[in-house]
This record gives C-alpha cells, structure tokens and sequence, in this order.
C-alpha cells in the first residue's frame, strides 16, 4: 500500500499539535498507549543512562524514562512549542530534576555523534515527509553510541482488514490525524546501519502501530 505524500511545514505541524494539545493524550490513551507499553518494554532502560526522545510530545513517556533513570541523562525535545509546555507542565510534579526539555528538530539533532545509549521516537515519521525518512534515521544512528538502542513506534499499515480504514482516513481527511498516516520504516533503518532486533505489530481499537528495536 502507498506511503501517502506530505510536506514538512514546520509553521502547519506548529498550529495543527497546537489545536490539539489540549486532548491529546485522551487520543493517544486510545489508540497509543498499547505501543507505549511496549517502546518502554523495549527500551529496557537502565539507570544511569544517557536517554533522548526524539518528539517527546506532552512528555507521557518521557515521564516513564525520567522515573526510571533517576541517575542518568534524560532529554526529551520536540517541535511544537505547545506540546512542550504540557510536558514541562507534567515533569515538574517530578522530584526527579536530572532531565531537559527542549525544542528540536529530528531532521538536524543537535548533539554530538555517539552521545546517547538510548533513543527513544513515537508516532513521529508518519508525519514526516518519505523523503525525510533517510535523514531521520541517519540522525538517530549518529547520535546513538555504539551498541546503543534505538525504540520507535509507527503508525502501521498494520496485519488486520479493519487496520484499513485508518489508511482511508488518512487519505480522505488528513486534518483529523493532523497529517499522520500510516508508513514503513524499517528499510530507512537497515539503510542507516541499524540492525533490526525485535519488530512487533499492535492494534488498539482498530488503530495499527509498529514498534521497532534496533541495534546501532
């Protein structure tokens, strides 16, 4: 099945989470959540750690990460403004301070080479142009040390007749998924020297998702 073309419009992806901020962790609760358990399952992450999540959103998994390296580095950096507020608005009920929240850009992360152990992105590509893909995970492959672990969650094509419907969706009224649609990663990753080590499937009320580990 196509990958649905859009264009990166940072001013658009701006207004458009910014519209939304204010539900989105209701939407993501229903459709994302079951994902979310397994990026963090994946990630396995391990106190002391250095941790970036690319496009943290309202920072409902990077409060997880926080909690679970109290001792490491965590970042967490995203392109809307708005969806940083509510995370900055989540994280400070934290005891736990050892973290930062900025904005960033996947296309151009600004961090050294080999910087992290762990970098975490969820439910970002699919609103990314095809012809970013590449880019993306050339960035996360450069910032990951050595051995270091990459976890993502997609929206999927998915395995299911019903997972269809979100492609129509997608297709016939991309204003209601904000511009996401359903994609394929996994090829950008093995072309930017990743090993893929687990790739799982999920749906959650019709919605499909793919989460992917891969190896640096």
């Amino acid at each position: 099945m196509e990958i649905l073309y859009r264009e990166f419009n940072e001013s658009k992806i701006n207004n458009n989470y910014k519209r939304v901020a204010f539900f989105y962790d209701i939407w993501s609760w229903l459709t994302e959540s079951k994902a979310a358990k397994k990026v963090i399952e994946l990630a396995g992450v391990k106190n002391g750690e250095s941790v970036l999540e690319v496009a943290c959103g309202t920072g409902v998994l990077f409060e997880k990460i926080v909690k679970q390296n109290p001792d490491g580095i965590n970042v967490g950096v995203d392109l809307t403004p708005a969806m940083l507020e509510k995370a900055k608005q989540r994280l400070q009920k934290l005891k736990n301070h050892n973290f930062e929240l900025k904005r960033g850009n996947a296309l151009n992360l600004e961090f050294d080479d080999n910087s992290f152990d762990l970098v975490t992105n969820n439910f970002m590509i699919d609103l990314m142009p095809e012809n970013t893909f590449d880019t993306i995970a050339k960035e996360f492959y450069r910032v990951l040390k050595p051995g270091g672990r990459l976890v993502i969650s997609v929206f999927s094509f998915g395995t299911k007749k019903v997972n269809k419907i979100w492609h129509w969706v997608a297709k016939n009224f991309p204003e209601l998924l904000t511009g996401c649609r359903p994609v394929s990663f996994t090829q950008n990753l093995i072309n930017a020297g990743f090993k893929i080590d687990k790739d799982i499937h999920v749906s959650q009320n019709t919605f499909p998702a793919e989460v992917i580990r891969a190896i640096k």
